[in-house]
């Protein structure tokens, strides 16, 4: 049967019609039996009988209700609307980090408060064995009192489900990804979400993620061989304790960033720990010395003595002349 606002289905009555996706249609509607507003997230019509689909559904919703934190989108269960499969969430007046990044970067201290926050929603999710794999500003709601929350679980793993995804295959955008997903690693591991929360910091502060090549593919082939550039190129208020822990976060060897959210966390509050590399040492070439000056050419100078002899032979020269003048 069709949904439509104002009716009411198995217990709901629909409000509001949200918006839509090839992922989930979503309804805002009232819970009758308790009086709660809540948020439906509905399987489209074309996939609600695509067994994949539904088992991912079905993974999220438990993955959700597992959940209970302050930074993680709430779940109330999984309802049946009309023949419909729907995920029952609470309702909240929210946009995505994706919405509000449109409007350019955060200034610094909303940015930090804004990911300590995604830091503790994932801390809470890797302690229930549960590692996201696909962190974005897409997935991360904030409130107009700049409240945080974590959603999209769709592509979530856990000890339980370790064939979730096949090897080699993408999960969610480039743009926000590991690079070791890219080498078809498939292994339980927080890290993964550590450089997706690194590459959500750095759009916060900068405006745009580390990587903007313009296909894809470029975008993969940097997250596995170049270096990002230091978020303070692109906003000069970014000191260098914060580009320190943000490029930490995207080390492209697992090991040398993070080894856990948490780790992540500390280091933001606690900043008198972070290590800052020093800067490229670039040689120094001393100027060669300058030569001396060359010896200035002049005529060469004559003695006083030898014009005082000169004087006297003169003399003598006229004396000599007179004196044979006089004889003769």
């Amino acid at each position: 049967m069709p949904l439509t606002i104002g009716q009411t289905v198995n217990g709901y009555e629909l409000l509001d019609y949200l918006d839509s996706s090839s992922k989930r249609i979503a309804f805002r509607a009232r819970n009758v039996a308790n009086q709660r507003i809540e948020q439906l997230l509905i399987l489209p019509d074309g996939v609600q009988h695509d067994p994949e689909r539904s088992a991912r559904f079905f993974r999220e919703s438990r993955i959700l209700a597992s959940l209970q934190h302050p930074n993680i989108l709430t779940c109330y269960g999984v309802v049946e609307l009309g023949g419909r499969l729907a995920i029952s969430v609470e309702a909240i007046e929210a946009v995505t980090l994706s919405d509000r990044l449109e409007l350019g970067p955060m200034e610094t201290e909303e940015a930090v408060q804004s990911i300590l926050q995604v830091l503790a929603a994932a801390d809470a999710a890797h302690t229930s064995g549960v590692i996201h794999r696909e962190i974005s500003p897409a997935n991360i709601l904030i409130t107009p009192e700049k409240l945080v929350k974590l959603t999209g679980f769709s592509a979530a793993k856990t000890a339980t489900d370790p064939s979730v995804t096949r090897a080699g295959t993408l999960v969610g955008s480039a743009t926000y990804t590991a690079p070791e997903v890219f080498h078809g690693v498939t292994a339980l591991d927080p890290r993964i979400d550590v450089y997706s929360i690194g590459c959500v910091f750095y759009a916060l502060v900068t405006g745009r993620p580390p990587f903007t090549q313009t296909s894809e593919y470029e975008v993969m082939l940097a997250h596995v061989q170049a270096p990002p550039e230091p978020p303070s190129r692109y906003n000069p208020a970014i000191n260098g304790v914060l580009d320190a822990v943000i490029l930490k976060a995207l080390e492209k060897d697992p090991n040398a960033r993070y080894q856990s959210v948490r780790e992540f966390y500390h280091s933001i509050l606690n900043p008198g720990t972070v290590y800052i590399p020093p800067p490229p040492v670039v040689p120094v070439v001393e100027p060669a010395a300058e030569l001396p000056a060359p010896p200035v050419l002049t005529e060469p100078a004559v003695s006083p003595a030898w014009i005082a002899l000169g004087i006297g032979a003169l003399l003598l020269l006229i004396g000599v002349w007179v004196l044979l003048r006089s004889g003769a």
